[in-house]
């Protein structure tokens, strides 16, 4: 019987052959023999990205950060995959997060920025500027 190492480089494998749903099935039989590995959840969640089903992916890198409260790489990509799924703030908060703990990581700056200026163009979109009236008016 292969161990957990051998059976996630299997997965990974499938994964870079683009058989996401058997690699998940892989990691799955994997997190049941070894559920408590940050790197098992941290592989599933690139595999979910990578099949672009984000949600799936934020689940399974917050489990590795909740196992491991360093893995920076995990929190980093979950801040990611909540950017793909719109959720601006919650990614910024992820990438505060990963900044706090590692203040040199560049990529989390860029991220933090790149999360920062999505929320606020869709808090305020800016507007085209023939829609700004710029005729003054004078009282009467």
């Amino acid at each position: 019987m292969p161990d957990a190492r051998e059976l996630c480089d299997s997965a990974i494998e499938l994964a870079e052959q683009g058989r996401f749903d058997e690699a998940i099935q892989v990691m799955n039989s994997v997190i049941r023999t070894d559920s408590n590995n940050p790197n098992i959840w941290y592989n599933k969640g690139l595999i979910h990205y990578n099949q672009e089903d984000y949600i799936a992916a934020v689940n399974c890198f917050a489990q590795a950060a909740d196992i491991e409260p360093g893995f920076t790489d995990a929190l980093y990509n979950k801040g990611l995959a909540l950017m793909k799924i719109g959720k601006y703030t919650q990614a910024i908060r992820v990438f505060d997060a990963v900044i706090r703990q590692d203040p040199k990581n560049r990529q989390a700056r860029v991220a933090w920025k790149q999360a920062n200026g999505a929320l606020l163009s869709k808090i305020a979109p800016a507007s085209p500027a023939s829609d700004i009236q710029t005729r003054l008016v004078k009282e009467k």
